[in-house]
């Protein structure tokens, strides 16, 4: 009788739930690229700018996070693999973004900063996690 593997479903939910979390904040940055709507804090157009690029990498990573959350619910093999990129990526950028606000630029009520904070830490144990953990997709 063939034993049924079992995720972890602490990440597979962590990384459904950030998915869409990015995929919110994508359309929210689109939105503010796009001049229809605009935050009362964001007066200077070279800020607006940098939005269209961050939205493309927030669409992106929000959607194949998803994927990959859904994907290891089911125990596929693909999942894995994607897991581990979607993690890394999170991680790596979370912490480039985190020493930029060594600076002095985070802001306490720009919300979407607490989503790269919690997408930082969900990104880097993830990723060992499942590397540590990776005879259960073979």
């Amino acid at each position: 009788m063939s034993e049924k593997k079992d995720s972890n479903e602490l990440l597979n939910f962590l990384m459904i739930i950030i998915g869409l979390l990015f995929l919110i904040m994508a359309i929210m940055q689109f939105l503010v690229w796009a001049d229809i709507y605009t935050p009362s804090w964001a007066v200077d157009a070279a800020v607006l700018s940098i939005f269209g690029a961050r939205a493309t990498i927030s669409l992106l990573l929000g959607f194949w996070c998803l994927v990959s959350g859904i994907g290891m619910f089911k125990e596929e093999e693909y999942a894995m693999g994607m897991g581990l990129v979607v993690l890394s990526i999170m991680g790596a950028s979370g912490i480039m973004t985190m020493i930029g606000w060594v600076g002095g630029s985070f802001d306490v009520a720009y919300w979407p900063n607490y989503i790269i904070i919690v997408a930082t830490i969900v990104g880097v144990i993830g990723f060992f996690w499942l590397l540590f953990t990776y005879k259960r997709y073979d």
